[in-house]
């Protein structure tokens, strides 16, 4: 089995320079998901492709800009990260950049405010230049309709801003979601190996937790024996119930907002 980008590896590496034995990696045990975690970009493109099963055998690595420069690895551990983490990863790194792509939009839209603010300074200046002898009412009501429309690209703009993310959010959940289901039942798994395993991605998992709330995107978790709200929640079924009607019996499954705004509600079981 050869090794692949995102697969966890564990080996030691020596660098020789002039068959001098170089101090640029440390003599521990070096432990990365490669791809993912960072480190010596030469040298992970050189492990990608090596038989897995090479274990304990040292693998010489020469630097193709300096023949006399060369590495020493000792591959000690390999896991084969699943296709469906791994392709999870490359949604996330999509994700990134995809995220980096909306911050520059995001700055090209303020650039373009404080463009139209200038324009109409300008005008106003120039307005001023040409009204100074008309009477006071019509000095007033162009200053108005100016700070109005000033005020109304504002409110274009922020707005474009603020929900500019919301295809791509309504894209992200479904995947989000199966990789939340297939993560907490891993971590539940009575398999160590496999429970060990998920703890790896557990952090990973946090992390986009983060970088979601950092773009105002965040979960709508019903309690229940609240009233129901068809802002936030979807009706999955109706049941006879004690219960006074419309409140939530059961949560099929947490929905999302982006902002203010409902981008999934959240589905539940409520009561007649």
């Amino acid at each position: 089995m050869k090794i692949r980008k995102y697969d966890y590896v564990e080996f030691t590496i020596v660098e020789y320079k002039n068959k001098k034995i170089q101090k640029t990696f440390p003599k521990e045990v070096i432990k990365i998901y490669i791809g993912l975690d960072p480190f010596d970009e030469k040298i992970e493109n050189f492990l990608i492709g090596q038989e897995a099963e090479k274990k304990d055998e040292i693998l010489t690595f020469v630097n193709p800009k300096d023949k006399k420069n060369t590495f020493e690895i000792k591959l000690l551990k390999y896991n084969k990260t699943p296709d469906r983490f791994v392709n999870f990863i490359m949604e996330m790194k999509y994700f990134q950049i995809q995220m980096t792509n909306l911050e520059e939009k995001a700055k090209n839209l303020e650039k373009k405010l404080a463009e139209e603010q200038t324009k109409y300074a300008t005008m106003e200046t120039e307005f001023k230049k040409h009204i100074e002898l008309m009477e006071a009412k019509a000095q007033q009501t162009i200053q108005e309709h100016i700070a109005k429309n000033d005020n109304h690209m504002k409110t274009i703009i922020s707005e474009e801003k603020k929900f500019a993310l919301q295809k791509f959010v309504e894209n992200l959940i479904g995947p989000f979601d199966n990789f939340e289901v297939a993560l907490n039942h891993s971590l539940s798994s009575t398999n160590e190996s496999v429970a060990a395993y998920a703890k790896g991605f557990e952090m990973l998992y946090q992390q986009i937790l983060g970088v979601l709330e950092s773009f105002s995107i965040t979960k709508i978790i019903p309690e229940i024996g609240e009233k129901f709200s068809p802002e936030i929640h979807q009706v999955y079924e109706l049941v006879e119930s004690d219960k006074p009607k419309d409140t939530i019996l059961e949560v099929k499954n947490v929905g999302y907002r982006l902002h203010d705004r409902t981008i999934k509600p959240a589905l539940v079981v409520v009561s007649k």
